[in-house]
C-alpha cells in the first residue's frame, strides 16, 4: 500500500509543487482546496496523472470548521489512512494597522492557524493508522520576524510556529511536527503573485528562493526520523538581518 499525504492548499502555488514532489514519492495524494480556479485545477490534475498514483480533490472552505470535520472523515474513509499532513492553507494581505478590519482579521488566522490546528485534530485517528506519521506546517519568515505592515499575517504565523511547538510536544512519540518557514520564494511564471517580496539587497544571499529549496526541505524533514518540534527558516539568511 502506498503511503498517504493530505495537503491543504496543494492546487496552486507552493503546494502544487509540494503535491508534484510528493507523487513523484510514489505518494497517493489527498488535496484540499477552497478558491483555486478551474485552470488550476485542471492544470495540477493533469500533471498529477503523469505519476500514475492516486489522488484526489477535495473543495472545503477551511474557515467551516463542520465542513472541514466532514473532509478530513471523508479523506479517511477514501484513504483509510494519513502518512503525511501538510498544512500548506494560507492567506495574506498587505495593510496598515490603522486599516485592519474585524473580517481581514479573522479570515487571516481562520486559515492560517486556527485550520492547521483544526486539521491535525481530525487527521489524528488517520496519521496513528500510518507507521510513521508526521505533520509538516508550512509557516512563515513573518511568524519568525516583526512584519508590521502585514500584522493579521505575522500574527497567525506566529501562532503557527507556536502551534508547531505544541503538537511536537503533544503527538510525540508516535507523530512527528515540524514547519518551514519560507522567506521569498519565487515561482517561475507567477512571480506578479508572490506575496510580501522583500528587496533582494536585505538577503545575505542575495538572491530569492525557488520551489526547489523548499521540496528540499520537506525532503529532509520527511527523512530525518529524529527530528521533531523545529521550524526551519528557508530565507537566504534573512533572519540574521531580524
Amino acid at each position: 500500500m502506498n503511503k498517504v499525504a493530505l495537503i491543504t492548499g496543494g492546487v496552486r502555488r507552493l503546494g502544487r509543487q509540494i503535491s508534484l514532489y510528493l507523487a513523484s514519492k510514489g505518494y497517493d495524494l489527498a488535496i484540499i482546496y477552497n478558491s483555486s480556479s478551474p485552470g488550476e485545477i485542471k492544470r495540477t490534475s493533469a500533471l498529477l496523472n503523469a505519476f500514475g498514483i492516486k489522488y484526489k480533490l477535495y473543495k472545503c472552505d477551511l474557515k467551516n470548521i463542520k465542513q472541514l470535520k466532514k473532509t478530513i472523515d471523508k479523506i479517511g474513509s477514501d484513504f483509510k489512512k494519513i502518512d503525511v499532513l501538510v498544512n500548506n492553507s494560507g492567506v495574506i494581505k498587505k495593510i496598515d494597522f490603522l486599516d485592519i478590519t474585524e473580517d481581514l482579521f479573522d479570515d487571516t488566522i481562520s486559515v492560517n492557524l486556527k485550520a492547521p490546528l483544526f486539521v491535525s485534530q481530525y487527521a489524528v485517528k488517520y496519521l496513528n493508522k500510518a507507521k510513521a506519521p508526521q505533520i509538516i506546517n508550512i509557516a512563515s519568515l513573518g511568524g519568525l520576524q516583526n512584519w508590521s505592515g502585514f500584522m493579521p499575517y505575522s500574527l497567525s504565523k506566529t501562532g503557527a510556529v507556536k502551534l508547531t511547538y505544541l503538537l511536537a510536544r503533544r503527538l510525540a512519540p508516535k507523530i512527528r511536527v515540524n514547519a518551514i518557514a519560507p522567506g521569498t520564494i519565487i515561482i517561475d511564471g507567477e512571480e506578479k503573485g508572490t506575496p510580501a517580496k522583500t528587496d533582494v539587497s536585505k538577503i545575505p544571499l542575495k538572491k530569492y528562493g525557488s520551489p526547489a529549496d523548499i521540496i528540499n526541505a520537506v525532503e529532509f524533514i520527511l527523512e530525518c526520523s529524529y527530528l521533531t518540534g523545529h521550524v526551519i527558516p528557508i530565507d537566504g539568511g534573512r533572519m540574521i538581518n531580524n
